[in-house]
Parts: C-alpha cells; sequence; structure tokens
C-alpha cells in the first residue's frame, strides 16, 4: 500500500485519481460505470472516449478518490467502497440527463427526376416560342400566352387568382429562363431530397402562388409581372424554414440559417444585375411564403421520415393539374 499512498499524495486534492496497467485494485474498491450495479466488472471504454472523459469529470467535481486500471477495452474505474452509493448515483442522474440526438434527415435519391421538371420548363418555354416542330396546327404567337397568363395586379384583384400559378409558367426572354433554372435545379433537388419530390412540387407551388399573391397585395394598380423566380425563392424559404425545424440538436441558433440565409442574399444580389427588369418584392415576397409554408410542413414531418407514398404521389400529381386547370381559366 505504500506505493499507492504515495501516489495519491503527489496528486491535487481535487482530482484524487491514479492510472495503473495492472488490472488489480486495492481490496474494497469497486469498479463504477455509467451502466449500473448490473454491470459490475465488464469492462469500460478505452481510457480517452467520450465516456470515460465524463466519468472523470463527474467523479473529479465531487472529490471522489478513483483509480482508473488496465488499457485499451481492458480500462476499468474503481472507487472505495464508501463511496460506492454517491458515485453510482451521480453518474445515474448524467446518464439520466443525457438524450440521443436525433437522427439525420432521410436523403431520399430522386435528384433524376427533380431535374426532369426543370428541363419541363424549359420544354414549355420552347412550347410557346415556337421553338418545336409540331404535328398538329399552330399554337398562338408567344403575345398571346402573356398576355392572359402573366401577373397583372388590376386583373388579379378583379378575380383572377389563376395568374399568380401561370405567371410562374412564364419568362421574358432565353436568358430569365436558364437564369431560373440553373439558380433553382440545386435548390430543388435539396428540397426534393429532404421533403420528397411531391410534396416539394406541391409545397414550391403553393409558395410561388403565395408569393405573387402577396406581390399583388404590395403593389400598384396596372404592374404586371412574370417568371419563376418567384416559386424559386419560395424553395429557399422552404429549405430555410426545413433545416431550421429538423436540423441536428448540435445545430442551434445563427448556424442552422447561416448557409440557407448567405445563399438567399447571394441569389438576390446575382440577379440583381438583370437591372429595373428584377421585382425584387416578388423575390422577397416568395421567401417569406417558402418559410411560413416550410415551417408548417416541416413540423408535419418532425416526427415522420416521410409521407406515405399514396399520398406524395397524389401532391406530386396534383401540381400539374392544378396547373393545367389555372392555364385552362385562362385561355
Amino acid at each position: 500500500m505504500s506505493d499507492l499512498r504515495a501516489a495519491f499524495r503527489h496528486r491535487p486534492k481535487s482530482h484524487v485519481s491514479m492510472w495503473r496497467r495492472s488490472l488489480r485494485a486495492p481490496e474494497g474498491w469497486r469498479v463504477v460505470d455509467f451502466r449500473g450495479p448490473g454491470h459490475m466488472g465488464r469492462s469500460l471504454p478505452a481510457l480517452g472516449t467520450r465516456q470515460m472523459e465524463l466519468l472523470r469529470l463527474v467523479l473529479d467535481s465531487k472529490n471522489i478518490p478513483y483509480i482508473v486500471t488496465g488499457h485499451g477495452s481492458q480500462t476499468r474505474a474503481f472507487v472505495p467502497a464508501m463511496f460506492e452509493d454517491v458515485a453510482r448515483s451521480e453518474l445515474a442522474a448524467l446518464e439520466s440527463e443525457k438524450t440521443p440526438p436525433p437522427p439525420p434527415v432521410p436523403l431520399r435519391r430522386n435528384a433524376h427526376w427533380s431535374m426532369l421538371v426543370m428541363l419541363f420548363l424549359v420544354f414549355w418555354y420552347g412550347l410557346y416560342m415556337g421553338w418545336w416542330p409540331l404535328p398538329f396546327e399552330h399554337l398562338p404567337d408567344p403575345e398571346y400566352w402573356v398576355r392572359c397568363g402573366k401577373l397583372n395586379v388590376t386583373e388579379v384583384r378583379a378575380g383572377e387568382w389563376w395568374r399568380t400559378a401561370t405567371a410562374l409558367t412564364l419568362h421574358a426572354d432565353t436568358l430569365h429562363l436558364f437564369s431560373n433554372v440553373i439558380f433553382g435545379t440545386p435548390f430543388l433537388i435539396l428540397l426534393a431530397q429532404r421533403l420528397g419530390l411531391g410534396l416539394t412540387l406541391a409545397s414550391t407551388l403553393a409558395a410561388g402562388m403565395l408569393g405573387n399573391a402577396m406581390n399583388v397585395c404590395y403593389r400598384d394598380p396596372g404592374y404586371s409581372s412574370l417568371g419563376f423566380s418567384t416559386a424559386m425563392f419560395g424553395m429557399v424559404g422552404l429549405l430555410c424554414a426545413d433545416i431550421v425545424v429538423r436540423s441536428p440538436a448540435h445545430m442551434r441558433g445563427f448556424r442552422r440559417l447561416a448557409l440557407p440565409v448567405a445563399a438567399a442574399l447571394a441569389f438576390l444580389a446575382m440577379l440583381g444585375a438583370e437591372g429595373k427588369n428584377v421585382d425584387y418584392s416578388a423575390h422577397i415576397f416568395g421567401l417569406l411564403s417558402g418559410f411560413l409554408i416550410g415551417l408548417a410542413v416541416s413540423f408535419a414531418l418532425r416526427h415522420h421520415n416521410a409521407l406515405p407514398r399514396p399520398l406524395e404521389f397524389a401532391l406530386g400529381c396534383a401540381a400539374p393539374l392544378v396547373l393545367l386547370l389555372c392555364w385552362d381559366l385562362a385561355l
């Protein structure tokens, strides 16, 4: 026992501990760990792991003397018999406070389907612009499509609500189209992987229509606009809301919003290079409406990995059907 007492004399009083490679401990000392009396004598995690460091921190904070013996998978911690109950109660209290981290959001492999959605925008633009040779009769001129489907504040306030949807499928020129496709595709892919493609399509359309409706309330009569940008910023808002609600526990506060908000501001700046043709209010309202809808959607998915397959398929079919209905009303 003389070597043991000498080792304790050379350590600070607030950290009465010792480490020995020998698996033997003084008589009357008891092994302790986080796993309770039923696991007495079992090996502890290797010294240096998080669990062993927590054990040492708890025992040091309560001035409980202990010895750590062995190494690797044979590491054990012993305390004197008179401190056993106190040590076990402190370790049990710490263990009860620990909550398992939530599982990460499962990502779906649907990037190819998401890209097809954006390719449909290109196909639709080429269709009403007359790019493709068609076997049936000539379609109306592009000006006719724009006149029937653009977002006009006066006409929407008069009851033509379908323009909030049809305006999302129109573009002023090729540059406007491809800027929306290039910048919107990454957000659509990320969102579809997190929410599912069907829910993403329905939520994006709802965010775009709500953003356009907000823009109608904000703008003066006679103002008109068109483009997918409102829905694109709606996707950014949806992604922001999902990150806020369903991100891991260690990502708190500003860290949850930093990346998507920075991306949204960067897109606002880049799209601002188009000059006076940029509808900043539509972008901001799209971002806001997407965030509000995203909060509702993400809270609904917080305790479920995904929607049932039939419901997601129904939502995925509902989005294009709503667009067809709106264009039918417009024409």
